[in-house]
C-alpha cells in the first residue's frame, strides 16, 4: 500500500479503527453484521514512519548537558558545557536526520503507524435489524 492509497476501515468507535477493507460495502457489512453497528471511514495509513522525524537536536544537546554536567561542569559556575547556536542546531538536526534515514533504509527497517495520516467519509452505521421469525397462525 502506498502512502496515498485510500482504504476503508471499521471500528467500534470513531477514535479507534481495527479492520481494513477493500470497499465501503465490505466495511458496512462488517459493521452491521459482525458488530452491533460501528464507525466506518476512508483513510490513509502511512506505510513507514521515518525514525529521523522524532530526532530533535535541541533535546539531544539538553540531555548531553544534563548527563555530562556532573563530571565535566563547573560546580561553582552556571556556564553551559554545550553552548550551541540556533543555526548550528539546525545543521546538527539535518545531519543526524540524514544519517538516521540512511541507517533505516540500509537496515530495511519499517515502522508502522496505527494512526491515519488522512481521513474522510467518516460515518456511523447502525447494526442491521434482525427480522423476527414469522408468526404461525392456526
Amino acid at each position: 500500500m502506498s502512502d496515498e492509497e485510500w482504504r476503508w476501515w471499521v471500528g467500534h468507535s470513531e477514535e479507534r479503527y481495527h479492520t481494513e477493507c477493500d470497499t465501503r460495502e465490505e466495511a458496512v457489512r462488517i459493521a452491521t453484521e459482525e458488530q452491533d453497528g460501528g464507525w466506518i471511514c476512508e483513510a490513509i495509513k502511512p506505510d513507514n514512519l521515518l525514525l529521523s522525524g522524532f530526532f530533535r537536536a535541541d533535546r539531544f544537546v539538553e540531555d548531553a548537558e544534563e548527563w555530562a554536567y556532573e563530571d565535566y561542569g563547573d560546580p561553582e559556575g552556571n556556564q553551559p558545557l554545550f553552548e550551541v547556536s540556533p543555526d548550528d542546531l539546525k545543521e546538527l538536526d539535518a545531519a543526524v536526520r540524514q544519517v538516521i534515514d540512511a541507517w533505516q533504509q540500509e537496515s530495511g527497517l519499517t515502522f508502522t503507524s496505527w494512526q491515519f495520516s488522512k481521513m474522510r467519509n467518516e460515518e456511523y452505521v447502525p447494526a442491521r435489524e434482525e427480522t423476527p421469525p414469522p408468526v404461525e397462525t392456526q
